[in-house]
C-alpha cells in the first residue's frame, strides 16, 4: 500500500472509530451493550421551574445487570434521576457512572415497593447500571433535566452619557479638586528637582 493510500485511509478509520465511540460510551467494554434513553420535551402548566426534558421508561429486566446511558446534559441545569418498583419482592441495586462502568459516583437500592432518587448536575452524559438480585423485575426509570439556568450578569461596559461623550469634560467636572491637587503636587516636585540641580552644580 502506497503512502498516499495510507493517508486516505486515516479519515475513514477516524470516522468509524468516532461512530463506535458515540454508540458505546465510557470504557468501550465490548461486553457491555448500553441502551440509550431518549429525552422528550416536558412542560408543566403553571410551573416554569418544571420545564425541561424528561425520559420515562418502564423496563423489565431478565438478566443480572442492565446498562443504560443518557446524553445531552448541561452543567448549568439540574438533573433528577429515579428508579421506582411496584413489585413487593423487588431487590435492585443502582449505580450511576460517569467515566467508566467501574467507578460509581452515586449508588442506591430499591427493596420491594419503593423508590430511589438522586439530584445532581453533570455535563454531557452519564451511565446507569441496574443490578437485579431477583429476576425478572419490572421498574420505571426516569431522568428529568431542567432548562439551562439563565443567570443575569452585570455589564462590564458602562453606557456613555452626554457628558462623557464630549471629550471627557464630564469626568473633569466631577474630579476637578483631584486634578488641581495633582497639578500642584507636580509643580512642587518640579520646583524641588530644579533646586537640587542648582545645589549640585
Amino acid at each position: 500500500m502506497t503512502r498516499k493510500h495510507q493517508l486516505l485511509l486515516v479519515p475513514v478509520l477516524l470516522f468509524f472509530s468516532a461512530q463506535h465511540i458515540k454508540a458505546q460510551p465510557f470504557n468501550l467494554d465490548e461486553n457491555v451493550k448500553p441502551v440509550e434513553l431518549k429525552f422528550e420535551e416536558y412542560k408543566k402548566q403553571g410551573d416554569a421551574k418544571a420545564k425541561g426534558r424528561i425520559s420515562v421508561n418502564t423496563l423489565t429486566q431478565e438478566q443480572d445487570t442492565a446498562y443504560y446511558f443518557i446524553q445531552g446534559l448541561n452543567m448549568y441545569a439540574p438533573t433528577y434521576f429515579s428508579l421506582n418498583s411496584n413489585q413487593p419482592d423487588a431487590d435492585i441495586s443502582i449505580k450511576l457512572c460517569k467515566e467508566n462502568w467501574k467507578t460509581f459516583h452515586r449508588s442506591g437500592e430499591v427493596k420491594g415497593k419503593s423508590l430511589w432518587k438522586s439530584d445532581f448536575k453533570t455535563e454531557g452524559d452519564f451511565g446507569i447500571m441496574v443490578i437485579a438480585n431477583k429476576k425478572p423485575v419490572t421498574y420505571v426509570l426516569m431522568v428529568w433535566t431542567g432548562d439551562e439556568l439563565k443567570v443575569e450578569m452585570p455589564s462590564v461596559f458602562k453606557t456613555a452619557d452626554a457628558s462623557s461623550s464630549s471629550g471627557g469634560s464630564g469626568w473633569l467636572k466631577k474630579n476637578m479638586t483631584l486634578v488641581i491637587v495633582a497639578a500642584a503636587a507636580l509643580l512642587i516636585i518640579a520646583f524641588l528637582l530644579v533646586k537640587l540641580k542648582k545645589k549640585k552644580s
